[in-house]
């Protein structure tokens, strides 16, 4: 069994998920307001910081199945989030010539 969590099978049976939840979300943003809010969504410094940690205690094999679960929460959203932002910006691009959020 790999020393990933759920034996390494978890990523590969959640991608489509995460592509199908993604496609749901982009036919939310059907303005260049809502491409702009889109681009302005980001974790907590507090969110941010629990990753981290997650990830050390994963690295050291020392992350609990409670954790496990919550560092996929995690990645799953961070991964949807990213694949709308991706979204978003082209969509401003096509539809307003460029014109986005820093981000």
């Amino acid at each position: 069994r790999s020393g990933a969590p759920y034996g390494g099978k978890l990523w590969s049976m959640n991608a489509p998920t995460v592509q199908h939840e993604a496609s749901i979300f982009e036919r939310l943003v059907v303005s260049p307001d809502s491409a702009r809010a889109v681009l302005t969504l980001r974790f907590t410094a507090a969110d941010e910081d629990r990753m981290r940690e997650l990830m050390v205690k994963n690295n050291q094999g020392s992350i609990s199945a409670e954790e496990q679960t919550e560092m996929e929460a995690f990645r799953r959203i961070g991964s949807c989030l990213a694949i709308l932002q991706a979204k978003a910006r082209l969509q401003l691009r096509q539809t307003t010539g460029g014109e986005q959020s820093s981000s």
